[in-house]
């Protein structure tokens, strides 16, 4: 509450300093208040009468007035007067202007003050004189009254006054010249004006230069709660603090003839001890010197505007810390926003080029629904089958993809959504009807509730024509190969033949020894030649999904009138191997067979380790020392037995796929075949 009287005085000081006016923005800069707080101030000075606004261009600036209250003024003048608003309408007569104009208050009221009798013999108009007054100015004017074939001169005070809405008017107080010409006798006795005075709710207090008290209401004195002798005759100090007793006095001493009206608020301690708000307006009365002869003063608590006004602030100021916390609340929503929308727009970026690649992968790609519809497919896809990209959706994929009816898509849909992937090499129909040799690969997914399957297909017509190119120069080249193979055999015979003779023929030791090297040399030879044989076709035709199982079958059937018992156990599972896959299965059988024992058993198992398959050959023989196990695999000149598993791990090794004996010296032999992850696959319901 202190603080807010302390803001208004510090708002008139410094409009006091500035006559022209300042703005609520220029007020608020100054002093560094809310301007909105500045707005509220301004409002109740001018509702006090205290300042007054006016246009500047398109700002409203606020300058200080004295403006007596209208209601005050009817209580304490006797002279004839009528007052007019701000629009120049007349809002209110006394009884002795309307005697003094010889009209009744009837003719006056709610007119415009054009209605008035008066005369302004020095050309001046009342209108202008309205104007300057109605901004704060007091205006005095010598006018002739018409008081029927009757001229009265008068001098005019017009008194900025100021309504109880805060709306500015004009007092205009006629005062005659004529010393004989006597005013009106009032209708009431001066009685009775007293005590309609000490009726009223503000505070009359009239008191001489000195401070003497001349006169108070009765209002006063409850409020102080003494009585009106005993205020009367005495100095007029009301109980305040020391330092709004030096502000009274400063007050008091600025009030000149120029200036003789000002208005001061304090804290004053009433009857009952509590402390009050007051507003005090002080007119200064001088003599005809510009002495000061008496002081009149019309004062009203404002102790409930007071504490409205520090309710006001403080919930201003609350709410100005609730919008700066929610401004930072906002400031920290926004900041996670321009996160989120980085983040999205950093995904949007992810997706649009995931889907640009995707349009533009060299295979092609379709995504097809649980009815085996295409509900989408990329560019490589439409330029492949010779469609328009969006001729291909809503196409059954059965009529894409040779081999799949309706019936079997809704198997392969079972089969898929159990976690199965189907890989297969198919043809693939284009639009004219012509095929595409094609590697097909089928994965379910599921995203959001919304179930499908992703094909990608790889055009397989380059690759095809590159192998069949492949096949025919290797075809060529075996056919070099086995002349030429051929004719060095039946060199090396004819050589082998003449060297036999030639060592029937010498008896030198010596030279028979030269000869038996020769023809060591020479079989040595005629053996790698006879290995180009076994090499000659592995890798002429692509590798292919094939059944170990059925195969193994086949094989073991060869070894049926042997002694040796043969148990396969293995499920039905394809692996992508070389076509001389069968050949490496046989030779495996045939190396575990390789022993005389009457009891010999071979098994044929599997296992998955670490995602790798396991096919197991193994016996209850002997089997080989730990420094025979990588001998076995090496190429050697003499016998085939190694050079027959030398092959086998060559052709296996073409897609990947090892070959090791693991057995323990004295329990058997065992030979591992490891297939990697990618290239075996169970048939669905056998594993």
């Amino acid at each position: 509450m202190e603080e807010f009287q302390q803001d208004i005085h510090r708002i008139r000081e410094l409009l006091a300093t500035k006559r022209e006016g300042m703005s609520i923005t220029d007020i608020s800069t100054r002093l560094d208040i809310n301007r909105n707080t500045v707005a509220k101030y301004m409002e109740i000075l001018q509702i006090q009468g205290a300042v007054d606004g006016r246009k500047r261009g398109t700002s409203k600036v606020f300058y200080l007035t004295e403006r007596i209250p209208a209601l005050s003024l009817k209580k304490v003048c006797s002279h004839p007067y009528f007052v007019v608003d701000m629009d120049g309408m007349i809002n209110d007569a006394n009884h002795e202007f309307c005697t003094l104009a010889g009209i009744t208050a009837d003719q006056l009221i709610r007119q415009s003050s054009e209605m008035v009798p008066l005369n302004l013999p020095d050309g001046t108009t009342l209108q202008n004189l309205f104007r300057t007054a109605l901004k704060g100015s007091e205006q005095r004017a010598r006018a002739q009254i018409r008081q029927g074939d009757r001229i009265v001169p008068v001098t005019l005070v017009m008194i900025p006054v100021v309504f109880q809405d805060g709306r500015p008017g004009v007092s205009v107080i006629a005062d005659p010249e004529n010393q004989n010409y006597e005013l009106p006798k009032r209708s009431h006795p001066p009685d009775d004006l007293l005590a309609l005075i000490d009726d009223e709710m503000e505070y009359v207090v009239r008191r001489t230069a000195e401070g003497i008290t001349l006169y108070v209401n009765e209002t006063y004195c409850r409020a102080v709660g003494k009585s009106r002798e005993e205020l009367v005759g005495r100095p007029f100090k009301p109980l305040v603090s020391p330092e709004d007793n030096v502000r009274i006095q400063e007050h008091l001493a600025s009030l000149s003839v120029k200036y003789p009206v000002g208005t001061i608020e304090y804290k004053a301690v009433m009857a009952n001890g509590e402390l009050r708000h007051q507003r005090w307006q002080d007119r200064a009365l001088f003599n005809s010197r510009g002495e000061l002869d008496t002081i009149s003063s019309f004062g009203i608590d404002i102790t409930e505007q007071a504490i409205t006004a520090q309710k006001l602030k403080k919930a201003h100021e609350t709410l100005e810390e609730s919008i700066v916390q929610r401004t930072e609340e906002l400031r920290g929503i926004n900041r996670q926003l321009y996160a989120e929308i980085a983040e999205r727009e950093r995904i949007e970026e992810q997706l649009l080029l995931a889907q640009f690649a995707m349009d533009k992968a060299t295979d092609m790609v379709f995504w097809i629904g649980q009815n085996g519809r295409i509900r989408y497919a990329n560019d490589g896809a439409a330029t492949d089958l010779l469609y328009e990209k969006s001729g291909l959706i809503e196409n059954f994929f059965g009529d894409i993809v040779g081999g799949y009816s309706p019936e079997e898509w809704d198997r392969l849909w079972q089969e898929l959504k159990s976690g199965g992937q189907v890989s297969r090499e198919t043809h693939l129909v284009k639009k004219d009807g012509g095929r595409v040799p094609a590697d097909v690969r089928l994965t379910y997914f599921e995203y959001r509730g919304r179930e499908f399957v992703y094909c990608s297909s790889r055009n397989l017509s380059e690759r095809i024509r590159m192998d069949q190119a492949l096949k025919e120069a290797n075809k060529k080249l075996n056919v070099y190969s086995s002349i030429a193979r051929h004719d060095i055999q039946n060199k090396i015979t004819v050589l082998l033949a003449y060297l036999g003779r030639t060592k029937k023929a010498v008896t030198d030791p010596r030279l028979l020894d030269y000869l038996g090297h020769q023809e060591q040399a020479a079989k040595a030879i005629r053996t790698e030649i006879n290995l180009t044989r076994d090499f000659k076709d592995m890798g002429i035709d692509p590798p292919e999904w094939q059944d170990v199982s059925t195969l193994i079958s086949a094989v073991a059937g060869k070894y049926a009138e042997t002694p040796a018992r043969i148990w396969i156990d293995l499920p039905r599972v394809e692996i992508y191997a070389d076509s001389k896959l069968e050949h490496v299965l046989d030779r495996l059988l045939e190396r575990s067979l390789e022993n005389e024992d009457q009891n010999l058993e071979i098994r044929v198992s599997y296992r998955v380790s670490e995602g790798k398959l396991l096919i197991i050959f193994e016996n209850n023989g002997p089997g080989y020392r730990p420094e025979e196990k990588e001998g076995i695999f090496e190429l050697k000149s003499e016998g085939s037995g190694s050079r027959e598993l030398f092959i086998a791990r060559e052709i296996l090794s073409l897609t990947g796929i090892t070959l090791a004996e693991n057995g323990e010296f004295g329990k058997g032999a065992r030979f591992e075949v490891k297939v990697p992850e990618t290239y075996y696959r169970f048939v669905p319901g056998t594993a």
